[in-house]
């Protein structure tokens, strides 16, 4: 990732900038909205133990202490995803999210959470995502 952000650094002009926007190293949290009132039901597992969330912010980490690029702001946002059905949740995962999947204990809680009589209901996916604006530093 080292290399990408190198080759960024050369190819950007003096007055570009670089966007960063990846999640952290930290499990998705899964509610479940009834009615206003949201249920925590548990987390999303990924199966490479966020490895390349790691490595990214690593890399960036390593061209700013290199003094290639300046961070110029932080943020972080939520993505939610709405699905109606616990078999539309793993259908997503399946289709858009490789080595993601839904623990038994986290299924059987939405379960739960979803078989109330309750009409006004849905599972929320709440994925943290950070965002970084990165300036290149000029070389001496």
């Amino acid at each position: 990732m080292v290399h990408a952000l190198e080759k960024i650094y050369r190819l950007l002009k003096p007055d570009g900038i670089l966007i960063d926007i990846h999640p952290p190293p930290e499990p998705s949290s899964i509610d479940v909205r009834i009615g206003e009132q949201a249920h925590a039901a548990g987390w999303l597992r990924e199966t490479d133990d966020y490895g390349d969330y790691e490595a990214a912010d690593e890399a960036l980490a390593t061209i700013v202490a290199r003094r290639l690029f300046a961070v110029e702001r932080r943020g972080a946002f939520s993505f939610l995803t709405h699905v109606d059905t616990l078999a539309e949740l793993r259908n997503y995962l399946t289709e858009e999210w490789e080595n993601a999947s839904i623990d038994d204990v986290t299924a059987a809680r939405i379960e739960e959470l979803m078989s109330t009589p309750e009409r006004d209901k849905e599972i929320i996916l709440r994925e943290s995502v950070r965002i970084a604006r990165l300036a290149p530093i000029p070389k001496a």
